[in-house]
């Protein structure tokens, strides 16, 4: 029988979340450059708010027992210091977010790029993000990661890098100047704290997911209502310098209000599914699996987007996918004991030791040893080297099925 160098590894119907995350996250991309009429920046905040805070509305859809969720440790008397931390995270996040599209300015109109440059900018910041979601787990949640998570993710980042070469990708970094690069660079690290931290409450303070997934919501719908109060008493209106205020008055103008509605009941269904899925994401597995969210967006982006150039990535993006799938356990390497440590094997070997070590307990609580079908030996009353047989019907043990 030919041995398979490449297996598959702990499938079950979850993993299909990551991956309607990505279709989702590609449809609102088109749904962003294609929908016809003017877009007001600070109404579709507003949409994308109240989509985050329907999360709550997940135990009725999934029939979740509420009260079956809500035993909690003593550690959460400390829940508004833990919510709050959630709420700070989630603001610098925001605004680490909404600072370089801002200062990449008319570039970012023209090439409706740098929303989340994450998902759209270098091959390279993956890399980093991967890596660095694996360095936080390993010392917040004690992760354990081997030998094929490591071999995954610097194969991953080679690729990344060699994309980046052939689509020009780091010229057009350098065009941005050294603070913006900085800034994104930070976000990258926002990004892990702020992922990692709702994996924490929901793994290590037991939160509901769909409570942290609320609290977000209201947060951001406080930090529009902030930039709602700012845009409306600014005294130069649609003459402002700032982008923000600008536009807002400026779509004002003209504005047909059934293609408003329309864009803001869109925007709020797909925001309502994103959110829904990206904390089911972390809540079953780890922040690690939105990468593949974003890898499969980014390359369809990729091949949407670029010139030919974007053919001679495909080798790339196909052996960073293997990569990734390789890095979650998706596919395990079946050579060289490189699948020895995935958690499936582990989980196997833990459940083998359990059932073998059930067996020995089993069989030496017999003591009786049968010789024929009229004497047994009792282990138990050995003297020395004198073995005692016990006749059947003296016995009081009776063997399993006589």
């Amino acid at each position: 029988m030919v041995r398979k160098f490449i297996i598959l590894g702990a499938i079950n119907k979850k993993l299909l979340l990551p991956f309607v995350f990505s279709v989702s996250q590609i449809a609102y991309k088109m749904f962003n450059r294609y929908y016809p009429g003017k877009s007001n920046n600070i109404f579709n905040f507003f949409s994308i708010s109240f989509g985050m805070i329907s999360v709550i509305l997940l135990p009725y859809i999934l029939r979740i027992k509420i009260h079956e969720y809500s035993k909690e440790k003593k550690i959460q008397k400390r829940k508004c210091l833990h919510y709050g931390i959630l709420a700070f995270i989630f603001l610098v996040y925001i605004i680490m977010k909404t600072i370089p599209p801002f200062m990449k300015g008319d570039y970012a109109v023209r090439s409706q790029k740098s929303v989340n440059f994450f998902s759209e900018g270098a091959f390279l910041i993956m890399g980093i993000e991967m890596t660095l979601l694996a360095i936080f787990s390993y010392f917040i949640l004690k992760y354990k990661y081997y030998k094929h998570h490591i071999i995954s993710i610097v194969v991953f980042i080679i690729c990344g890098i060699c994309c980046d070469l052939f689509l020009d990708y780091y010229r057009e970094m350098f065009d941005f100047g050294f603070l913006i690069n900085f800034i994104e660079f930070l976000s990258i690290i926002t990004d892990v704290f702020y992922y990692y931290y709702q994996k924490y409450m929901m793994e290590r303070l037991f939160y509901p997911y769909w409570r942290i997934g609320f609290a977000l919501g209201i947060t951001y719908l406080c930090f529009n209502i902030a930039l709602l109060i700012y845009v409306l008493t600014s005294n130069d209106k649609i003459n402002s310098k700032d982008s923000l205020v600008k536009q807002f008055y400026y779509s004002l103008n003209d504005l047909d209000i059934g293609l408003l509605i329309g864009r803001l009941i869109i925007i709020f269904i797909f925001i309502a599914t994103n959110t829904a899925l990206n904390i089911l994401i972390i809540y079953y597995y780890n922040p690690n699996y939105i990468l593949i969210s974003f890898q499969v967006s980014k390359i369809i982006q990729v091949l949407i987007d670029e010139d030919k150039e974007k053919f001679y990535c495909l080798f790339f993006f196909i052996l960073q996918f293997l990569c990734l799938m390789i890095y979650l356990e998706i596919l395990e390497l079946n050579f060289c004991g490189l699948n020895k440590n995935t958690k499936r094997n582990i989980e196997f070997r833990g459940l083998e030791d359990l059932t073998q070590g059930s067996i020995n307990e089993r069989s030496s609580s017999v003591s009786f040893v049968e010789i024929n079908n009229d004497y047994l030996i009792d282990s138990n009353n050995n003297i020395g080297n004198n073995i005692e047989m016990t006749s059947r019907t003296n016995s009081e043990f009776i063997a399993p099925g006589k």
